[in-house]
């Protein structure tokens, strides 16, 4: 044991147990005001690090639903329409200028030409009238107009045509603005006098003259293409036979091809009533041709009445489906609409008969259904279908992201697809 020198025994160098120790303490003197700073228990630095992570993370998720919300928002509008089946056979009147609320249809037109060669012996001395086909306007009245056997049509040339027997001019069709639209009929006209200064090509307009100094004048009138086959001199001679077998060929030709153009020319959403095609076939002209052969041409202009699908599903709708008010529909398949009609079309009126099972279909604006829902509560998705009704028969909606419970409010946004039935 070491000896204690008179230092020893002073109380500040006696020792201290450590459980008996205070914690250390520093004193930092800063402009004339002491501090005294702690060490942090290790348990409260934990919990503030958690929640600092934990605020991030919320942070984090906002945003990305945000922005999740903001690039996949959209609405899905399945809609399921009224359909409703029919049986036939169905029997419709329809008219070239029909009244408002009624059955109309339209008239297709237009011109094909053909050329056969075929043998020729010797020559013949003949004289020989141009002719043509043309089309006659009735812009007067919504009344037919009847024109006598010979009345005159003058081209813009001064030559004069006429037409070997009398014919009717279906009456004009009045538009909603008020407008005609012309009733129109195809006849053959014959030159006034034999030989080729009456041939001409090309379109050209005709007027009549016998309505000079009447209001009619300026709203019937008459258009044609070319006038062929005047002629005085000598031609070469076809046997009989042969200008028989040339003439059915080429009116097979003519027919075939006139069937294919107007098929062709169809507009959308019309049906051709099938039957309805007339054609109007010129006088064969005859040309001399080389190695004792003659060329023979012939021009068929053709027409046939075209129906509108829409209009026609209308018909079928108020003829046979009880409580329809007029509302916009049309078939579920047109191609399988089948018609036949009867004889008529020249007095501007036919009669339609449809056969099989017909399925309409009621038609709505999906524009007009996105314009509605925009911005809306899906609460309110079954109070704005039913103002579609009868159109519509039911609709489901698909909103996302799932927690929205309101439609886009950009229309682009919401799509609108018919249901499967």
């Amino acid at each position: 044991m070491r000896d204690m020198g008179p230092r020893d025994r002073s109380i500040r160098n006696i020792p201290v147990p450590k459980s008996h120790r205070r914690p250390a303490t520093y004193e930092v003197d800063h402009d004339d005001r002491e501090e005294v700073y702690e060490p942090r228990p290790a348990q409260w630095r934990g919990r503030k690090t958690f929640w600092i992570i934990a605020s991030i993370v919320v942070v984090i998720c906002a945003a990305a639903g945000l922005l999740l919300s903001t690039l996949f928002a959209g609405a899905t509008v399945v809609v399921f329409e009224r359909r409703e089946s029919v049986e036939g056979p169905i029997t419709l009147g329809a008219t070239l200028n029909p009244p408002t609320g009624s059955l109309g249809y339209g008239i297709m037109s237009g011109t094909r030409s053909a050329t056969t060669t075929v043998p020729a012996s010797g020559t013949k001395d003949v004289s020989r009238a141009a002719s043509g086909v043309i089309t006659i306007y009735n812009g007067y009245s919504t009344e037919s107009q009847r024109l006598i056997a010979r009345t005159r049509f003058e081209a813009q040339s001064g030559n004069i045509y006429r037409i070997q027997e009398s014919v009717d001019i279906p009456g004009a069709t009045e538009e909603e603005d008020g407008s005609l639209t012309p009733g129109r009929e195809t006849v053959t006209v014959y030159a006034d006098a034999p030989g080729a200064s009456y041939n001409s090509s090309g379109a050209t307009s005709y007027t009549l003259p016998a309505l000079k100094g009447d209001p009619r004048y300026e709203t019937m009138y008459a258009e044609g293409e070319a006038m062929t086959g005047g002629f005085e001199g000598p031609e070469p001679a076809i046997a009989e036979e042969d200008l028989a077998r040339a003439q059915t060929s080429l009116q097979q030709g003519l027919a075939q091809a006139a069937q294919s153009a107007l098929a062709s020319q169809i507009p959308a959403g019309y049906l051709a009533v099938p039957g309805s095609l007339e054609i109007v076939y010129s006088d064969i002209a005859q040309a001399a041709g080389e190695n004792n052969t003659a060329t023979l041409s012939q021009t068929a202009t053709m027409q046939a009445a075209i129906v509108k699908i829409d209009d026609l599903a209308n018909a079928v709708a108020k003829e046979k489906v009880s409580g329809y008010q007029g509302e916009a529909v049309t078939f579920v398949d047109p191609a399988q609409v089948i018609t036949s009609q009867s004889p008529g079309q020249s007095e501007g009126s036919l009669t339609l008969s449809l056969s099989g099972n017909l399925e309409l279909l009621w038609r709505y604006d999906p524009g007009a259904l996105k314009s509605a829902l925009v911005g809306k509560k899906k609460d309110d998705f079954e109070r704005i279908i039913q103002a579609f009704a009868p159109a519509i028969s039911r609709a489901e909606a698909r909103i996302q992201p799932f927690w929205d419970g309101s439609f886009p409010d950009d229309p682009e946004k919401i799509e609108v697809v018919a249901g499967v039935q």
